[in-house]
């Protein structure tokens, strides 16, 4: 009996302190479960991307997202199909940005991932026709870029050109747009002028043109044209 009896008391005592040991460590578990949940949401993109990478690559030997493919034949099939997603959406220009990113990946994501530079997306353009209209102005003005210059043997830094059109304020980027098309008009008159140091003066005005005012881009071009 006496025996029983302090068994009874051990296990009981240790019953008490292991609810103890709970409750002070209850304000912790929130924050590992937090850790732990981050650092798994983190592991699972990381196999989303391996798993892309790895099946894309099985599918389309040839086509990589770190290779362009060496088929032509295929691409005027992506082109007329990225032609067709825009079409749906009442979008009827394919800029050559947009084009470009084709030989690494399908179409659709093609699409997407040049209307999320634009602070856009599939679901916005099909619910909002007030947006398919700014999509395809905001198209027109690059279209306009591409006819006047050929951004592919440029090395203009662009992405300020793409932040101004996240914005949405269509007027905001058709200035950004204008002064874009001017720093690409006096890096193309530095090159025929070569006045002394043109190759560093190419090079600021394409990395920093969109720190430069309209004004300012128009003296510069005033002074190499006279």
């Amino acid at each position: 009996m006496n025996d029983q009896s302090w068994m009874s008391r051990f296990f009981k005592e240790l019953s008490l302190r292991i609810t103890q040991a709970k409750q002070r460590s209850r304000p912790f578990f929130p924050n590992i479960w937090e850790k732990n949940h981050t650092e798994n949401a983190a592991a699972t993109e990381n196999t989303a991307l391996r798993f892309l990478e790895q099946y894309h690559c099985s599918l389309f030997a040839q086509q990589t997202q770190l290779q362009t493919s060496d088929n032509t034949a295929i691409f005027p099939l992506k082109r007329r199909s990225a032609e067709l997603i825009l079409k749906q959406v009442n979008v009827y220009y394919l800029p050559n940005r947009l084009e470009s990113l084709l030989p690494y990946c399908d179409p659709f994501t093609a699409v997407a991932t040049f209307l999320n530079a634009l602070n856009l997306s599939y679901e916005t353009l099909i619910q909002d026709p007030q947006k398919q209209q700014l999509c395809q102005s905001i198209f027109k003005e690059l279209m306009a870029i591409d006819e006047s210059h050929n951004l592919e043997t440029s090395t203009i830094n662009e992405f300020p050109l793409y932040e101004g059109a996240r914005t949405h304020n269509l007027e905001e980027f058709k200035t950004t747009a204008f002064a874009f098309k001017r720093a690409l008009d006096i890096i193309e008159l530095l090159e025929q002028r070569q006045p002394r140091h043109y190759q560093k003066q190419q090079h600021q005005l394409a990395q920093f043109w969109h720190q430069k005012s309209n004004q300012e881009l128009e003296k510069i071009v005033q002074r190499l044209t006279q």
